[in-house]
């Protein structure tokens, strides 16, 4: 049978997480000594540093102004905006190694919603600790399928077949096809190449009842569910429900929750890091 220590040792020397964006997640604050962090970090990689002057420079952030470097593009679109975008694409080169539809639209997408969703509600509550940590974690939340990708590509492809056309769950599938599931080598990878503690612990609560989780594993898990109802994602028998139990944790108005998102699917497309993402 087949374990997580296992499989980590066929992962354990690749770089499945690029360093950049290691350190990049490792930035806390917002102050003087953390700008000049993120642009001595980013400038070490000249696609990234293209993509985010290509955004700074869009008619949804130039006001005219052309920006011409990193330190300009801090200053325009903010600390918090630069590392949010650095993530998603950094982030985007982890996905790509699942380079194909079924991937991209289960695990991809739905972890992009997932993450944006979460920082809306965040940002809605004021919950402003949350709200800088959830869009990272929630992305990372994924890491798991990503390495059971890296290991056997066309054995997940058969996993999200099974679970495209069948009433089970992605971690039931998972087992049934490698013997462990993805939030299992989630958390073991994230150990085993030491990512940021608030993103071992938004994995590690992923699997816990509502009332044992931290207020920030609560919002990527409604974010999560309200991406699958708003059709980022396959929809789960248990799916509405449990959206219900988190709206009702974060007072949501329960006679909102009809057209609730659908309106949150139409606010997603005009996000702008939404958009960012669309554009990698």
């Amino acid at each position: 049978m087949a374990t997580v220590d296992e499989y980590l040792l066929q992962i354990r020397d690749l770089t499945i997480v690029p360093p950049v964006l290691m350190s990049v997640l490792s930035i806390q604050d917002d102050n003087e000594v953390s700008f000049g962090e993120i642009e001595k970090k980013v400038q070490t990689d000249q696609v990234l540093v293209a993509r985010l002057l290509k955004l700074a420079n869009s008619p949804f952030f130039s006001r005219g102004n052309a920006v011409a470097n990193m330190k300009q593009v801090i200053t325009r679109l903010g600390f918090k905006t630069v590392r949010s975008m650095v993530a998603m694409a950094m982030t985007d080169s982890l996905f790509s190694k699942g380079n194909y539809k079924k991937f991209r639209d289960e695990v991809w997408d739905h972890s992009i919603a997932k993450g944006i969703y979460a920082q809306m509600l965040c940002e809605q509550k004021k919950l402003k600790k949350e709200a800088e940590l959830s869009l990272t974690c929630g992305l990372m939340q994924d890491l798991g399928k990503i390495v059971l990708n890296t290991i056997d590509r066309q054995k997940y492809v058969e996993v999200l077949v099974a679970y495209q056309t069948s009433d089970d769950t992605i971690l039931s599938c998972e087992k049934k096809a490698f013997e462990v599931d993805s939030m299992e080598m989630g958390v073991g990878a994230a150990k085993l190449w030491k990512l940021p503690a608030p993103v071992i612990e938004t994995m590690e609560e992923k699997s816990q009842t509502l009332e044992n989780q931290k207020t920030l594993t609560k919002a990527i898990e409604f974010g999560g569910l309200l991406a699958r109802l708003s059709g980022h994602g396959k929809m789960e028998i248990d799916t509405l429900d449990r959206f219900k139990n988190y709206a009702q944790f974060f007072e949501i108005n329960p006679d909102s929750l009809e057209t609730y998102p659908k309106e949150a699917g139409e606010k997603l497309l005009k996000n702008e890091l939404y958009q960012f993402c669309a554009s990698l």
